[in-house]
């Protein structure tokens, strides 16, 4: 059996193909309404809260009684013998702990504001004064630094560490010199690491050099207009400096850092060293009061454990997200579960803080006691009451960037076409690729959208024709006029009949060969091709005589070097000896043999 197949239908006519213009390419990705995007400041601005969440987190596990297992509870106050007071403590001066404790505020601020300041890339002006502000504390920061060296090596030998009950025992005092040693080089490192690190921030910023890399096209055309270079013909052009000095500031100001935080640790352990007391009975026991026989256990300095476990919560929390945040997560989801955390993080914070004043406020109202020998004791605060500003300071900027970050920075929208774009690629869009934005026709001036302008210009461009020489649009009525103002059409020289572009001109009337030019000798003009050999003949000119050394003009040198030169070369006419003329009436006189 065959099988049959129909056949097709005869093609139908096809509409004439009409080539389209040119068409709108997106190609930045608009925002999916699911998607987070973060504010340039969201990086400073955690690593900002992260720095006082981990300083809060170093404290509390200084100041906690007992271990993590096994806690007590303390009183926030610091029993200190009034006899160990003055101007030494640990046989170091107290002035040396004040000066370090300046040195390292003074460099961490500057070292952390110069970071800042190179991810947030303000304008060029502010970016100068704000790192040349930054290279200033740097400078403090070194001055105070070799000040504290020159102070720790004058002491170094006294630095000691004496037990609390040496004078129920008789132990004596542990010199521990090698601490001491160790922090006068921190100070002498930070001094140096100071001192390289504001040199290289203030030469790059002077440069421009100490600025984070464009992410969009705007910020690369701002840095193409402040890094605008006129070389010197013949330079070798130079590349990856910027990146290379970028590196070396960088890495400077981390290495001045790690000092810092170092020198920063030997003063909580210098300090730690100084003599202090605990409240014990005779009997080894002794409650707040000191009463010998009491039951209760004797006196921690320290924090309850609630206050502790409150400031742990809070650390764990707070870091905890601050270091998974680091991670790229887009999703507006989780941007919303890290500021739940965040928010925890500071009612925590703020609820350590009631805690620890309610602390601080009822160990005030104690009475200091006396040791148990009698001798008078003083109890400081001073610590503890830093615990507690920093929970305030915690709860402070943990607020401040969810207000900045959540409520504030709303996602960025074109302002053309209102459609959602990432910050770093929204100036693009706006610049370049959105078919929205305004535009101007080059060939009648009018002002439209992009996409209009595809379709506008292959019509307007039918009434007009390009100059041959400038290639600008010119309407056919125009092109007559516009010979007369092109700036690359072609004129004449009247002076040496050359053709040079009308643009030209004006440098060439300056440096063309037969321009007038006039003798500044004589005044006559001559063509400037023409004046040098003038001058060589000009009388007017000024020339030296060879015999005197003397100026006149060129037209008396002949006369002058004849009959006026007093040196000029004569004969005797009795002896027939050549004198100059000067000597002549002395050799008739007394020289002449005849």
């Amino acid at each position: 059996m065959e099988v049959g197949y129909p056949l097709p239908p005869p093609p139908e006519a096809q509409p004439e193909y009409v080539p389209e213009g040119p068409q709108y390419v997106e190609m930045s990705t608009p925002v999916d309404e699911d998607s987070w995007v973060y504010s340039r400041f969201a990086l400073p601005m955690l690593l900002w809260v992260f720095l006082w969440i981990l300083a809060l987190f170093c404290l509390t596990f200084w100041q906690q009684t007992g271990d993590i297992k096994n806690q007590y509870n303390g009183l926030p106050r610091f029993p200190i013998l009034r006899s160990t007071q003055g101007t030494h403590e640990a046989g170091q001066p107290t002035s040396l702990r004040s000066v370090r404790i300046a040195s390292c505020f003074f460099g961490i601020i500057a070292i952390f504001g110069a970071f800042v300041i190179y991810f947030l890339r303000p304008k060029q002006s502010v970016r100068q004064g704000a790192n040349f502000g930054c290279a200033f504390l740097l400078f403090l920061c070194s001055v105070l630094a070799w000040v504290a060296f020159g102070i720790a090596m004058a002491n170094f030998q006294n630095q000691q560490t004496c037990p609390y009950n040496r004078r129920f025992t008789g132990q004596k005092c542990v010199f521990h010199t090698a601490y001491a040693i160790a922090a006068a080089t921190l100070d002498a490192a930070v001094g140096v690491g100071a001192i390289i690190s504001l040199l290289l921030l203030a030469y790059n910023t002077k440069a421009n050099h100490w600025v984070r890399g464009p992410n969009n096209w705007e910020e690369a055309q701002q840095d193409a207009v402040e890094t605008t270079k006129e070389r010197v013909p013949g330079e070798v052009v130079q590349r990856n400096v910027g990146y290379v000095r970028r590196m070396l500031t960088g890495l400077a100001l981390l290495g001045t850092l790690l000092c810092l935080i170092a020198l920063v640790a030997f003063i909580i352990l210098l300090h730690e060293e100084r003599e202090h007391s605990i409240i014990m009975g005779p009997r080894g026991r002794g409650d707040r009061k000191n009463v010998a026989d009491s039951n209760l256990p004797f006196e921690y300095p320290g924090w309850k454990t609630i206050n502790t476990r409150i400031r742990y919560s809070l650390s764990g929390i707070g870091l905890g997200a601050i270091l998974l945040n680091f991670l790229t997560f887009r999703s507006k989801t989780i941007a919303y579960i890290f500021a739940f955390l965040y928010f925890a993080t500071a009612v925590l914070a703020m609820v350590a803080f009631g805690f620890d004043v309610h602390e601080l406020r009822w160990a005030n109202d104690l009475t200091c006691p006396a040791a148990p020998d009698g001798l008078g004791q003083d109890c400081t605060q001073g610590q503890f009451i830093a615990t507690a500003v920093l929970d305030f300071f915690v709860f402070i900027w943990l607020i401040v960037y969810i207000v900045v970050e959540y409520v504030i920075n709303p996602t960025p929208q074109c302002q053309h076409c209102d459609r959602a774009y990432e910050l770093s690629e929204l100036m693009k869009h706006e610049a370049v690729e959105c078919g929205a934005r305004p535009v101007r026709c080059e060939v009648c001036a009018k002002t439209m959208t992009k996409k209009q302008f595809d379709e506008h210009k292959s019509s307007c461009s039918s009434d007009h024709v390009r100059c041959k020489n400038c290639k600008v649009m010119v309407p056919k009525w125009g092109v007559k006029a516009h010979q007369e103002e092109c700036p690359r059409w072609p004129v004449e020289c009247n002076m040496c009949d050359g053709t040079f572009q009308r643009m030209d001109m004006p440098h060439h009337v300056t440096i063309c060969p037969n321009r007038p030019t006039s003798c500044d000798a004589c005044g006559e003009t001559f063509r400037s091709k023409d004046i040098a050999a003038h001058r060589a003949l000009c009388g007017e000119v000024l020339v030296r005589c060879e015999l005197c050394d003397d100026i006149m003009q060129r037209f008396r040198l002949q006369q002058h070097t004849q009959n006026e030169c007093p040196k000029r070369i004569v004969e005797c006419d009795k002896c027939g000896e050549s004198v100059t003329m000067f000597r002549w009436e002395r050799h008739q006189q007394k020289e002449c043999s005849c």
